[in-house]
């Protein structure tokens, strides 16, 4: 059996943070990831100047693709654009394909490809499927991650559950602002434009799964929508709107609920939930949450829910988060030791 300090299941851009981090200090880490690196990943590719100043290199020294955003704001029913994003740092797009596989460069931790199917904790120590063993286990694989699964079993608040298609694809005649929309067609949720470096556009749309439960509405619905307003914009042609398949992917909200660390095991990234209450922000919190549990494998920093700012607005802004309804839906109160089952996002 195989023995390092600290196994990280996962390894986007919290666990390669993370990873970064421990080997900086000499200590012997593993990367698990069930997937074949480099990775096509379901994400907008947004990021902030925050992420830079935590990851220690500017956009410049950045050596892939990269465009810094000018961006636009739209509150439905209002069909203009309002406002620049009220931000609070200057905003990049990014390609998850080639971001990812950097950080994971950048870490110089080796990455093995396994799909991680069940763990033991015997002796203070971490058994993965009877062949890795390891003193710290770090859950950074994402919502379904399967060290959330064994080691934090109690139900997530349904109530922060975002579902999402999302499409990335080569566009050059794409348009070069950033859009956000806010509650299109009575949407509990925003769409997205996302224009990067190099000709390529991510399109998306997301929105609270418990409004979809309860509406007439699909999540299909309403992405197909968006591209017809996308096209009555002129910001996409219809031969290419024709062709888009989009893919699913759900995240939770950093509502605070739910702990981070178990033993020595701690969960970063979307594992533990950590999009931003406001425009779903998850790359900068992920980052900031693999650093400080690297920090505290360390003995240098403690890790908490509380120590990750879960808002991406500027302050003043914040009025915007609450023009989004909340839907509890559902019948009676949850248990807190109610097992937790993959999470199920209504896609129909």
């Amino acid at each position: 059996m195989e023995y390092y300090e600290t196994i990280i299941v996962g390894a986007g851009p919290a666990g390669s943070t993370c990873a970064r981090k421990l080997a900086q200090a000499g200590r012997s880490v593993l990367m698990l990831d069930k997937a074949t690196l480099p990775r096509l990943k379901p994400c907008a590719g947004w990021v902030t100047g925050e992420v830079w100043r935590d990851l220690e290199v500017t956009p410049g020294e950045y050596p892939h693709s990269l465009l810094k955003l000018s961006t636009r704001l739209y509150i439905a029913p209002f069909p203009f654009a309002l406002m620049p994003w009220p931000t609070r740092w200057a905003n990049y797009s990014i390609r998850r394909i080639e971001f990812d596989q950097w950080l994971v460069e950048r870490s110089g931790v080796a990455v093995r490809q396994h799909q991680v199917n069940h763990i033991d904790y015997q002796n203070d120590t971490y058994i993965i499927d009877g062949q890795l063993a390891c003193t710290y286990l770090i859950g950074a694989g994402g919502t379904g991650c399967p060290v959330r699964r064994q080691f934090f079993p109690r139900q997530r608040p349904p109530e922060d559950q975002i579902v999402a298609l999302e499409k990335e694809f080569y566009y050059p005649d794409r348009d070069g602002i950033a859009r956000y929309f806010l509650f299109d067609r009575g949407l509990a949720g925003y769409s997205w434009y996302v224009p990067k470096a190099d000709g390529y556009l991510n399109l998306g749309l997301g929105g609270f799964n418990r409004y979809f439960q309860s509406s007439s509405l699909s999540i299909h619905d309403h992405f197909q929508a968006f591209l017809q307003d996308l096209m009555g914009r002129r910001l996409l042609s219809p031969e290419v709107a024709d062709q888009l398949r989009p893919s699913g992917y759900s995240y939770y909200l950093a509502s605070g609920q739910g702990p981070v660390k178990q033993d020595r095991c701690w969960l970063i990234g979307d594992s533990a939930g950590l999009a931003t209450l406001d425009f779903g922000e998850g790359i900068s919190p992920a980052i900031k949450s693999g650093l400080l549990a690297a920090g505290e494998v360390l003995g240098n920093t403690v890790y908490t829910r509380g120590a990750i700012f879960n808002r991406s607005l500027r302050p003043g802004w914040q009025w915007l988060r609450g023009l989004v309804p909340r839907y509890s839906g559902g019948s009676g109160q949850r248990r807190e030791d109610q097992p937790e089952p993959l999470a199920r996002p209504n896609f129909h």
